[in-house]
């Protein structure tokens, strides 16, 4: 991974529309952030040039006290968390496959708690990711069927999947046309895409500026057009309304309003046994499922 120069040319590439004239929006450490002239995309100028991001998400990224922005508290420890949201999720998107296909592939899979939750529900699961401790606990502790790596590198035949999700992953990518158009590759005609991402003209109007986290950060509108060019439809767009564990979702606020010591709400919560008590809010995100044409 490396980072970009603080001052570069006026034009910029954009998955959408290529070499185009952009507009800076913020510049975050020490990465640019800007507007695409004909699309209005949002995203981090040259992130597809940007290597070995799974060192970003090693270490501490899933299991550190000072994340407070990025990355997560202690993924592992609110696993409950986690397969109570994939429930949810997973209803929405039994209700609109069709077919008798269970086939399932999960693009940023993370440790593989949607997988182990879509797997009790009858789907054969498949994910992939970068990041080496994730796949080796979802390998390891779960007994999933997990590639490390991208889209490109899980050896499905085309045409096999029922159903592929990107929870919380596509902002993350660095080339996102490229993962929709291998998923509609993988897809069979008529297959469901579901996404999650935030929007960055949510109703909440909270987010953070968070290269090298996240990469592009989009609205409806934007995202709609790169389904499209990529071969999909939309079917469902919505917001999405989430578990969180106290604690963690403290320690989020803490960090997105900017207030000093966002591990102190955490704290004080965990202290009185209420750290990883659960609550369902709305999000600043949206759920997008979209069918193969």
């Amino acid at each position: 991974m490396h980072r970009l120069p603080a001052s570069m040319g006026d034009l910029s590439t954009c998955v959408l529309c290529g070499p185009t004239p952009a507009t800076l929006v913020v510049a975050a450490n020490g990465f640019r952030i800007v507007r695409c002239g004909r699309c209005n995309l949002v995203f981090v100028d040259g992130a597809r040039d940007l290597e070995n991001l799974d060192t970003f998400y090693s270490g501490t990224y899933y299991q550190g006290e000072d994340n407070a922005v990025y990355g997560y508290r202690d993924y592992t420890a609110d696993r409950s968390i986690h397969l109570k949201n994939s429930q949810v999720l997973l209803s929405v998107i039994e209700r609109r496959a069709t077919g008798s296909g269970r086939v399932l592939l999960d693009v940023g899979c993370a440790h593989g708690f949607f997988l182990r939750a879509a797997q009790a529900r009858g789907w054969v699961p498949h994910g992939v990711d970068i990041s080496a401790e994730a796949v080796e606990y979802a390998r390891r502790d779960l007994g999933l069927a997990v590639t490390r790596g991208n889209i490109d590198d899980c050896r499905l035949p085309p045409l096999s999947v029922d159903v592929v999700t990107l929870i919380g992953t596509i902002e993350h990518l660095t080339d996102p046309m490229r993962t929709l158009r291998s998923a509609a590759r993988l897809l069979r005609s008529g297959g469901l895409l579901a996404i999650t991402t935030p929007d960055i003209e949510g109703r909440l109007g909270y987010f953070s500026w968070k290269p090298p986290e996240h990469l592009f950060y989009f609205s409806a509108r934007t995202l709609a057009r790169l389904l499209d060019e990529t071969g999909f439809v939309v079917e469902l767009r919505r917001i999405e309304w989430k578990y969180y564990g106290l604690a963690d979702l403290g320690q989020r606020l803490w960090g997105y309003w900017g207030l000093p010591n966002p591990n102190r709400w955490a704290r004080a919560l965990e202290s009185v046994g209420l750290g990883r008590l659960s609550v369902k809010i709305p999000t600043n995100e949206m759920l997008v499922i979209a069918r193969r044409r």
